[in-house]
Protein backbone atom coordinates (compact mmCIF):
# COMPACT_ATOMS: atom_id res chain seq x y z
CA UNK A 1 0.00 0.00 0.00
CA UNK A 2 0.96 3.37 -0.98
CA UNK A 3 2.57 5.13 2.09
CA UNK A 4 0.40 7.97 2.42
CA UNK A 5 -2.52 5.53 3.38
CA UNK A 6 -0.79 3.82 5.70
CA UNK A 7 -1.39 3.14 9.18
CA UNK A 8 1.50 0.96 9.93
CA UNK A 9 2.82 1.39 13.38
CA UNK A 10 0.15 4.15 14.62
CA UNK A 11 -1.86 3.10 17.72
CA UNK A 12 -5.60 2.79 17.30
CA UNK A 13 -8.21 2.39 19.80
CA UNK A 14 -11.02 1.11 18.09
CA UNK A 15 -14.39 0.88 20.54
CA UNK A 16 -17.52 -1.71 20.09
CA UNK A 17 -14.69 -4.19 18.51
CA UNK A 18 -16.37 -7.21 18.96
CA UNK A 19 -19.32 -7.21 16.54
CA UNK A 20 -20.20 -5.52 13.11
CA UNK A 21 -18.56 -2.70 11.88
CA UNK A 22 -15.71 -2.50 14.75
CA UNK A 23 -14.73 -6.26 13.90
CA UNK A 24 -14.32 -5.10 10.48
CA UNK A 25 -12.29 -1.79 11.80
CA UNK A 26 -10.19 -3.92 14.20
CA UNK A 27 -9.12 -6.36 11.71
CA UNK A 28 -8.56 -4.65 8.87
CA UNK A 29 -6.63 -2.21 10.82
CA UNK A 30 -4.43 -5.43 12.54
CA UNK A 31 -3.38 -5.99 9.03
CA UNK A 32 -2.36 -2.67 7.67
CA UNK A 33 -0.20 -2.88 10.72
CA UNK A 34 -1.45 -0.76 13.70
CA UNK A 35 -1.23 -1.71 16.93
CA UNK A 36 -4.82 -1.47 18.19
CA UNK A 37 -6.24 -1.31 21.26
CA UNK A 38 -9.89 -3.17 21.31
CA UNK A 39 -12.70 -2.71 23.56
CA UNK A 40 -15.97 -4.20 23.67
CA UNK A 41 -18.83 -5.36 26.14
CA UNK A 42 -17.90 -9.47 25.64
CA UNK A 43 -14.34 -10.54 25.88
CA UNK A 44 -15.44 -13.42 24.00
CA UNK A 45 -15.91 -11.70 20.58
CA UNK A 46 -12.45 -10.06 20.88
CA UNK A 47 -10.94 -13.52 21.76
CA UNK A 48 -12.47 -15.35 18.51
CA UNK A 49 -10.80 -12.40 16.62
CA UNK A 50 -7.95 -13.03 18.11
CA UNK A 51 -8.02 -16.71 17.17
CA UNK A 52 -9.07 -15.80 13.57
CA UNK A 53 -5.84 -12.99 13.03
CA UNK A 54 -3.28 -14.90 15.66
CA UNK A 55 -2.72 -11.61 17.08
CA UNK A 56 0.70 -10.91 17.90
CA UNK A 57 0.38 -9.81 21.64
CA UNK A 58 2.81 -7.09 21.56
CA UNK A 59 0.74 -5.05 19.21
CA UNK A 60 -2.79 -5.64 20.77
CA UNK A 61 -4.75 -4.77 24.08
CA UNK A 62 -8.28 -6.56 23.98
CA UNK A 63 -10.13 -4.83 27.19
CA UNK A 64 -13.84 -5.80 28.28
CA UNK A 65 -16.13 -3.23 29.72
CA UNK A 66 -19.21 -0.76 29.08
CA UNK A 67 -18.23 2.28 26.96
CA UNK A 68 -20.85 4.43 28.71
CA UNK A 69 -18.91 4.51 32.48
CA UNK A 70 -16.58 6.87 32.66
CA UNK A 71 -14.59 4.99 35.00
CA UNK A 72 -14.12 2.06 32.33
CA UNK A 73 -12.97 4.10 29.95
CA UNK A 74 -10.62 6.09 32.03
CA UNK A 75 -9.05 2.77 32.89
CA UNK A 76 -9.24 1.49 29.40
CA UNK A 77 -7.42 4.63 27.75
CA UNK A 78 -4.95 4.71 30.76
CA UNK A 79 -3.86 0.97 30.00
CA UNK A 80 -3.53 1.57 26.65
CA UNK A 81 -1.28 4.23 27.30
CA UNK A 82 0.84 2.44 29.66
CA UNK A 83 1.06 -0.09 27.19
CA UNK A 84 1.88 1.58 23.93
CA UNK A 85 2.91 5.33 25.38
CA UNK A 86 0.75 7.01 22.77
CA UNK A 87 -2.56 7.20 20.79
CA UNK A 88 -2.39 8.42 17.28
CA UNK A 89 -6.05 7.41 16.33
CA UNK A 90 -9.40 6.72 18.36
CA UNK A 91 -12.08 5.37 16.42
CA UNK A 92 -15.80 5.99 18.48
CA UNK A 93 -17.70 3.18 16.97
CA UNK A 94 -19.20 1.86 19.91
CA UNK A 95 -22.95 2.02 19.90
CA UNK A 96 -26.77 0.94 20.07
CA UNK A 97 -30.29 1.36 18.48
CA UNK A 98 -33.86 0.25 18.77
CA UNK A 99 -36.62 1.12 17.01
CA UNK A 100 -39.76 2.74 18.62
CA UNK A 101 -42.36 5.33 18.41
CA UNK A 102 -41.19 8.52 20.52
CA UNK A 103 -43.87 8.56 22.44
CA UNK A 104 -43.72 5.00 23.45
CA UNK A 105 -39.80 5.31 24.40
CA UNK A 106 -39.21 5.74 28.32
CA UNK A 107 -36.83 7.13 30.33
CA UNK A 108 -34.70 4.40 30.59
CA UNK A 109 -34.26 3.76 26.58
CA UNK A 110 -33.63 7.19 25.84
CA UNK A 111 -31.22 7.10 28.37
CA UNK A 112 -29.13 4.00 27.52
CA UNK A 113 -28.81 5.04 23.94
CA UNK A 114 -27.85 8.25 24.94
CA UNK A 115 -25.27 6.79 27.10
CA UNK A 116 -24.03 4.40 25.02
CA UNK A 117 -23.90 5.95 21.40
CA UNK A 118 -22.86 10.14 23.04
CA UNK A 119 -21.42 9.93 25.89
CA UNK A 120 -18.89 6.94 25.49
CA UNK A 121 -17.87 9.30 22.32
CA UNK A 122 -17.44 12.09 25.07
CA UNK A 123 -15.47 10.31 27.64
CA UNK A 124 -13.17 9.11 24.82
CA UNK A 125 -12.59 11.98 23.13
CA UNK A 126 -11.76 13.54 26.41
CA UNK A 127 -9.48 10.83 27.88
CA UNK A 128 -7.90 10.01 24.50
CA UNK A 129 -7.45 14.23 23.34
CA UNK A 130 -6.05 15.16 26.63
CA UNK A 131 -2.94 13.17 25.24
CA UNK A 132 -2.96 13.83 21.64
CA UNK A 133 -3.08 17.77 22.89
CA UNK A 134 0.28 16.66 24.52
CA UNK A 135 1.53 14.90 20.96
CA UNK A 136 0.59 17.71 19.00
CA UNK A 137 -0.78 15.01 16.59
CA UNK A 138 -3.87 12.70 16.20
CA UNK A 139 -6.89 11.21 14.30
CA UNK A 140 -10.29 11.20 16.23
CA UNK A 141 -13.31 9.37 13.79
CA UNK A 142 -16.93 9.53 15.24
CA UNK A 143 -18.76 6.81 13.53
CA UNK A 144 -22.43 8.58 13.13
CA UNK A 145 -25.07 7.75 10.93
CA UNK A 146 -27.23 9.12 7.95
CA UNK A 147 -29.72 9.53 10.93
CA UNK A 148 -27.82 11.97 12.14
CA UNK A 149 -28.47 14.76 9.84
CA UNK A 150 -31.17 13.11 7.80
CA UNK A 151 -33.90 11.52 10.49
CA UNK A 152 -36.19 8.12 10.31
CA UNK A 153 -39.20 7.35 12.48
CA UNK A 154 -39.14 5.38 15.05
CA UNK A 155 -35.50 6.67 15.83
CA UNK A 156 -35.78 9.65 17.49
CA UNK A 157 -33.08 8.37 20.43
CA UNK A 158 -30.70 6.83 17.66
CA UNK A 159 -30.65 9.92 15.77
CA UNK A 160 -30.31 12.35 18.97
CA UNK A 161 -27.18 10.36 19.51
CA UNK A 162 -25.63 10.61 16.15
CA UNK A 163 -26.73 13.72 15.69
CA UNK A 164 -24.83 14.55 18.88
CA UNK A 165 -21.86 13.26 17.74
CA UNK A 166 -21.36 15.18 14.40
CA UNK A 167 -21.36 18.64 16.33
CA UNK A 168 -19.32 16.86 18.69
CA UNK A 169 -17.01 15.83 15.91
CA UNK A 170 -17.37 19.98 14.07
CA UNK A 171 -16.76 21.56 17.63
CA UNK A 172 -13.25 19.74 18.46
CA UNK A 173 -12.28 20.17 15.25
CA UNK A 174 -12.10 23.55 15.55
CA UNK A 175 -11.15 23.47 19.11
CA UNK A 176 -8.20 20.98 18.50
CA UNK A 177 -7.19 22.07 14.76
CA UNK A 178 -4.06 23.80 16.15
CA UNK A 179 -2.72 20.96 18.39
CA UNK A 180 -2.80 19.05 14.43
CA UNK A 181 -5.48 17.06 15.97
CA UNK A 182 -7.88 15.91 12.88
CA UNK A 183 -11.44 15.26 13.58
CA UNK A 184 -14.26 13.52 11.43
CA UNK A 185 -17.22 11.79 11.42
CA UNK A 186 -18.39 8.67 8.94
CA UNK A 187 -22.10 8.70 8.34
CA UNK A 188 -22.87 5.05 7.31
CA UNK A 189 -26.14 4.47 5.68
CA UNK A 190 -27.55 0.87 5.61
CA UNK A 191 -25.01 -1.97 6.32
CA UNK A 192 -24.72 -5.72 6.29
CA UNK A 193 -23.93 -5.94 9.92
CA UNK A 194 -24.94 -7.90 13.03
CA UNK A 195 -28.83 -6.49 12.48
CA UNK A 196 -29.18 -6.91 8.56
CA UNK A 197 -30.66 -10.58 9.46
CA UNK A 198 -33.31 -9.77 11.66
CA UNK A 199 -34.15 -6.18 9.87
CA UNK A 200 -35.01 -8.14 6.67
CA UNK A 201 -38.12 -9.87 8.55
CA UNK A 202 -39.56 -6.42 8.20
CA UNK A 203 -40.29 -6.96 4.63
CA UNK A 204 -41.93 -3.75 3.61
CA UNK A 205 -39.19 -1.76 5.70
CA UNK A 206 -36.33 -3.51 4.40
CA UNK A 207 -37.61 -3.30 0.39
CA UNK A 208 -38.03 0.94 1.26
CA UNK A 209 -34.48 0.75 2.42
CA UNK A 210 -33.32 -1.09 -1.15
CA UNK A 211 -35.24 0.83 -3.19
CA UNK A 212 -34.43 4.29 -0.87
CA UNK A 213 -30.61 3.64 -1.51
CA UNK A 214 -29.34 4.77 -5.41
CA UNK A 215 -27.17 1.86 -5.76
CA UNK A 216 -30.04 -0.55 -4.36
CA UNK A 217 -28.14 -2.69 -2.05
CA UNK A 218 -26.76 -2.39 1.36
CA UNK A 219 -23.08 -1.43 2.11
CA UNK A 220 -20.63 -3.39 4.12
CA UNK A 221 -18.54 -3.11 7.11
CA UNK A 222 -15.51 -2.98 5.27
CA UNK A 223 -16.86 -0.05 3.57
CA UNK A 224 -16.87 2.03 6.69
CA UNK A 225 -13.48 0.39 7.78
CA UNK A 226 -12.16 1.57 4.35
CA UNK A 227 -13.24 4.70 4.68
CA UNK A 228 -11.76 4.82 8.16
CA UNK A 229 -8.40 3.86 7.09
CA UNK A 230 -8.27 6.14 4.75
CA UNK A 231 -9.52 9.53 7.41
CA UNK A 232 -6.79 7.36 9.64
CA UNK A 233 -4.15 7.87 7.22
CA UNK A 234 -1.42 10.97 5.85
CA UNK A 235 -3.98 10.97 2.91
CA UNK A 236 -6.67 12.64 4.36
CA UNK A 237 -4.19 15.19 6.82
CA UNK A 238 -6.42 18.36 5.29
CA UNK A 239 -9.10 16.96 6.11
CA UNK A 240 -10.51 17.79 9.57
CA UNK A 241 -14.29 19.01 10.77
CA UNK A 242 -15.76 16.71 8.24
CA UNK A 243 -19.22 14.00 7.87
CA UNK A 244 -18.38 11.73 4.88
CA UNK A 245 -21.42 9.77 3.85
CA UNK A 246 -20.53 5.99 3.23
CA UNK A 247 -24.50 5.38 2.06
CA UNK A 248 -24.60 4.54 -1.41
CA UNK A 249 -26.05 7.67 -2.54
CA UNK A 250 -28.69 8.01 0.11
CA UNK A 251 -28.02 11.24 1.52
CA UNK A 252 -27.52 12.43 -1.92
CA UNK A 253 -31.54 12.95 -2.25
Amino acid sequence: MNKQFSVKEKVCIITGAGKGIGREVARLFYREGATVALITRTMDDLRSLKRELMFDDSRVLLYSGDVSDEETVKNFVKESINKFQRIDVLINNAGMRFRKQFLDTTTEEWDKVINTNLNSAYFFCREAGRHMVKQKNGRIINIASIVGTLGLPELAAYGTSKGGMITLTKCLALEWAEYNINVNAIAPGFCKTSYAENFKKKTELYKFTIERTPQKKWGTSLDIANACLFLASDAAQYITGEVLNVDGGWSAW
